[in-house]
């Protein structure tokens, strides 16, 4: 996570705050799920089919279904994130979602273990205390990073200095850990306090350097991480139950997909980001596994004696089993996701002929994605450039169409000039611009600030729109060849 954090500059750490919405009620509505199936007999139906072991399935108290469902909430970023960067969804939406999304969960966490000891009946009472406890948590840690921004990048900036590349690698070994400690201390998981260390040197010129650095430590720990996880795998436990630990990995990965997948479909006045059906078929295959943080809320519910010790070996080892399976979920998010994309074109291009009629741009519009300051200026420049022309006031439909997400176009759009409207969408989905009528723009502006996502919709844009010109910013020469690769002219 420390690494993850790193690469949270200010401008993706504000796009992943675009998918608090949809983290908190993954959240909510997964436990709530979960432990409605379990309260509402769903084992014991299944049980009806399928050899399972009554010992174990039969879960009537209300609490210990709640903390079952909570550990079930929880996804692997240990797995998912490779996946994400393998297959190069990081910087697309479903990839963004799926970043917020765990990393809220990781910071839920803390809380989480807080909690669960009054929630079963085995805390401390005073309300005093549980302030206390939330103080610490809250304020204590904003103060370390208040204080860690200020400190962190004036440290980095002197060891640099030495020219000394061991110290520079166990200065960002020790930021990582130290922040991690201090974390843990106030209440919090070492792994947001590792996150939140990357994210306060995302910012700073040392942020390739630290990336390179730590890299080889990153793939040891991680793979120590795996071979512990691998070593609560109780072997025997699971042939002997095998009919049952199945059904438990099969359930939790249908239940989690489909309530990640009906998160994504809230009207889109209630989220304006709301995923592209593509997007969130990736999102809800990814996240349907379980996670390591599952372990940690098992074994402190074990602790306080809601769970007996055989049924945590049970739940860990099906947590084990889903999360082994990321990759071959991955598989199916790329295969499902195509698939869908592939058949909504095929409905797209049935209905092309009625989206013409009720178009409200011109099929061969120029396209700006974005509308911040420079997609402003852009479009400026393209209504003086196209009203020098004699025969502008002849078009029939705007001949300029941009396209942002900001919430105020949900219910209007603009029309800055007769020539060039302003409209709700995402400009980098080649879909947005099909469905409003825009077949064959004679260009493509893109005007986004932020690197990935000019590189994510250039390379959407290129592979819809062979011929059409697009034009990018790029603010070095490495990113303007990066850009060229993707596809921009």
């Amino acid at each position: 996570l420390f690494s993850e954090g790193l690469e949270v500059s200010s401008a993706r750490l504000k796009k992943l705050s675009n998918y608090l919405p949809l983290g908190f009620a993954q959240i909510s509505l997964t436990t709530g799920v979960i432990t409605a199936a379990i309260l509402f007999g769903a084992p014991q139906y299944l049980d009806k089919f399928l050899p399972l072991d009554g010992n174990y399935i039969n879960i009537n108290n209300p609490t210990e279904a709640v903390v079952l469902a909570l550990a079930g909430t929880l996804s692997t970023s240990a797995f998912i994130f490779p996946v994400l960067k393998e297959r190069g969804w990081e910087s697309e939406n479903s990839g963004q979602a799926a970043t917020s999304i765990l990393l809220l969960q990781d910071l839920f966490v803390a809380p989480l273990l807080v909690v669960m000891p009054f929630v079963v009946g085995q805390g401390p009472t005073d309300f005093g205390a549980i302030a206390f406890l939330t103080l610490k948590a809250v304020v204590g840690f904003g103060v370390v990073i208040y204080f860690g921004s200020l400190v962190l990048q004036r440290i980095f900036a002197i060891v640099a200095s030495t020219q000394s590349t061991e110290t520079f690698v166990a200065l960002s070994l020790l930021v990582s850990v130290g922040m991690g400690a201090i974390a843990k201390i106030l209440g919090l998981t070492d792994t947001a306090g590792a996150f939140a260390a990357g994210v306060l040197l995302a910012n700073t010129n040392f942020r390739a350097q630290i990336q390179a650095d730590v890299l080889p430590f990153k793939g040891i720990l991680l793979g120590v991480f795996f071979m512990d996880a691998g070593s609560l795998f109780d072997s025997d436990l699971v042939l002997s139950e095998l009919p049952t630990v199945l059904t438990g990995a099969v359930s939790l990965i249908l239940l989690k997909a489909v309530t990640v997948a009906l998160a994504t479909r809230v009207p889109r006045w209630m989220e304006p980001n709301r995923l592209e059906p593509y997007d969130a078929i990736k999102l809800s295959l990814l996240l349907s596994g379980g996670g390591e943080f599952a372990f940690v809320v098992l074994a402190l519910a074990e602790k306080l004696g809601v769970l007996p010790q055989d049924l945590g070996g049970l739940l860990t080892a099906i947590v084990l089993i889903t999360m082994a399976t990321t990759p071959l979920l991955g598989n199916a998010a790329a295969v499902a996701s195509e698939s869908f994309a592939r058949s909504a074109a095929l409905s797209l291009d049935a209905e092309l002929k009625e989206v013409i009629e009720e178009s409200e741009v011109a099929g061969d519009a120029v396209v700006v994605c974005g509308y911040g300051i420079i997609g402003e200026e852009v479009v400026r420049k393209l209504r003086e450039e196209q009203e020098k022309d004699i025969t502008s006031d002849t078009f029939s439909l705007p001949q300029i169409v941009a396209f942002d997400t900001r919430p105020s176009l949900a219910d209007t759009i603009l029309v800055p000039s007769s020539n060039a409207a302003v409209m709700f969408g995402d400009g980098e989905n080649p879909e947005v611009l099909k469905s409003h009528g825009v077949l064959s723009p004679k260009a493509i502006f893109i005007s986004y600030e932020d690197h990935e996502q000019v590189m994510a919709a250039t390379t959407r844009l290129r592979s819809s729109f062979l011929e059409t010109p697009i034009f990018t910013r790029a603010q070095s020469r490495k990113e303007a060849d990066e850009l060229q690769c993707a596809g921009a002219t």
